[in-house]
């Protein structure tokens, strides 16, 4: 079977999921409902198919943010929140190590890039600061996993910007992508938090799934050959 059926699927898929965000609450939760544990089986096959040599540390972060995905979908209960948590911060360590694998585990980095790691550290401690004073009441014991989510994700942008100075002599073909996929990444979490935990605004379900689908798709497409 084709790849790119697979492709397909997931674009169509993830057009109408994002689209549905824009409707009627009853009609929008079960476009939800419906699109949402097909996205990533979706994109896992069109990575497997698409490469006779896929890289399985990526293909095991997708399947975690599947997992994370279906979980989710009922945040409000405290056991799938974490249990969603920890599905997506095991998959960001996954992408992590296939990263530090593409770019020789950061061997022979300028020493900017080295004193890079503080700015980015720097950012994690923001996020985590950021959020802190609401995480009270039912969400006080969320600080520890929110804390070592913010540094995994941040961490995951940092070892992906090293493939991108690293050029295409990793073996990755775009080499921007994974970096890119991890703002997106970034992005979508930041607004999923301060859905969760601080005050939800109009259509931001709309952004956290396109920015979250985008980085999803930019980190796996960075280990494939073009898509067409």
């Amino acid at each position: 079977m084709s790849s790119q059926l697979f492709l397909y699927a997931f674009l169509i898929l993830s057009a109408i999921h994002v689209l549905g965000e824009f409707l009627q609450d009853s009609i929008r939760k079960k476009i939800r409902m419906s699109t949402k544990p097909l996205l990533m089986p979706a994109l896992i096959a069109y990575n497997l198919l698409h490469t006779d040599d896929p890289n399985w540390w990526i293909v095991g972060g997708l399947f975690l943010g599947w997992i994370g995905d279906v979980v989710l979908m009922f945040p409000r209960i405290a056991i799938m929140f974490l249990i969603g948590l920890a599905s997506f911060l095991v998959g960001h360590a996954l992408f992590i190590y296939a990263f530090l694998q593409s770019s020789s585990y950061l061997q022979g980095m300028p020493l900017w890039f080295m004193a890079l790691a503080a700015v980015f550290a720097f950012a994690a401690a923001a996020f985590f600061t950021y959020f802190k004073p609401h995480l009270t009441g039912e969400n006080a014991d969320k600080k520890v996993p929110v804390a070592l989510y913010a540094s995994i994700i941040v961490a995951m942008s940092y070892t992906s910007l090293a493939i991108w100075l690293n050029g295409s002599g990793s073996g990755v073909f775009f080499v921007a992508l994974p970096f890119i996929g991890s703002l997106c990444f970034i992005v979508s979490d930041f607004l999923l938090a301060n859905q969760l935990f601080i005050k939800p605004f109009k259509y931001d379900q709309a952004i956290i799934m396109l920015t979250y689908l985008a980085a999803q798709f930019f980190i796996a497409q960075g280990y494939l050959p073009y898509p067409f």
